[in-house]
């Protein structure tokens, strides 16, 4: 996306087990750039046999409203520009219902969200080589 915007998925899998977390946003904010947080209600892949309840979505959203605050809420915990609602309108209307309810997640809430963060599936990892 250049120097403008970075678009790249911050939510709490991607950060803890996606090797996906700070030295991304340290880099867009080391060159003073806007930050897309894309996934923030992003659960992971879709399990296999599942029902695609969402079918926009190419990945399952949280659609458990206390689970998507809290996807929400690690999210924009960070210092991120805006965070971008899945493509599917019962999520933008979730997002839009939870959003005034944000809070900065509490060291131990970041602690719970980093353990379930390592078990999620994950839908994006960062190169550990620099490859890719």
């Amino acid at each position: 996306m250049g120097e403008a915007g970075l678009r790249r998925p911050v939510n709490y899998a991607t950060w803890h087990a996606g090797n996906f977390g700070p030295q991304v946003l340290a880099k867009a904010q080391e060159k003073k750039m806007g930050i897309l947080a894309l996934k923030a209600m992003a659960k992971g892949v879709w399990p296999k046999g599942a029902p695609r309840t969402s079918p926009k979505c190419w990945y399952e959203p949280m659609t458990d409203p206390h689970e998507a605050l809290a996807g929400l809420r690690f999210t924009l915990s960070h210092p991120v520009t805006a965070a971008i609602h899945p493509a599917d309108d019962k999520c933008l209307k979730l997002a839009l219902e939870l959003v005034p309810k944000f809070t900065p997640l509490k060291p131990e809430e970041a602690e719970a969200i980093k353990q379930k963060g390592m078990t999620a599936g994950l839908i994006f990892r960062y190169p550990r080589d620099g490859k890719g």
